[in-house]
């Protein structure tokens, strides 16, 4: 069965930022397909904060010109809920990038895409929850 989206990690996101255009592309081919893909605030946030301001304005301008691809905020207290339980339960400090996207995997039942599954790794190893990962491949 075809998930109805994706949520986005940072990995995807700063490959995203770097202008990798195989990543462009599927991304570009989701959203013509009407599949959403959902980018969590916090790990943009973190995301961003390793790119360049030119490479910021990529990976907002796919955002900005995506119809199906959404930033999910924490803008009620239900989403602040799921953020915590999934906190509550990394090692700490919390790789709140990940715990986000976990957060926001969980509430959509939605898969991670990620570009780099080993950074993964030690985040399943520290909740009782599966995280259904989808790894790109060199898509150059």
């Amino acid at each position: 069965m075809t998930p109805h989206g994706y949520v986005l990690d940072d990995t995807v996101l700063i490959e995203m930022g770097r202008r990798n255009l195989g990543l462009h592309r599927l991304i570009i081919s989701f959203d013509r397909a009407s599949v959403r893909t959902s980018v969590p605030f916090i790990t943009l946030v973190a995301a961003e904060a390793v790119l360049s301001p030119d490479q910021r304005l990529v990976v907002r301008g796919v955002i900005d010109f995506l119809e199906h691809v959404y930033v999910d905020p924490i803008a009620a207290h239900t989403e602040a809920v799921r953020l915590t339980e999934v906190v509550s339960r990394m090692e700490q400090p919390a790789d709140m990038a990940a715990a986000h996207v976990v957060a926001v995997s969980q509430h959509l039942d939605w898969p991670v895409l990620t570009a780099d599954a080993s950074r993964w790794d030690t985040i399943k190893a520290h909740l009782p929850w599966q995280i259904e990962l989808v790894e790109i491949a060199d898509l150059d």
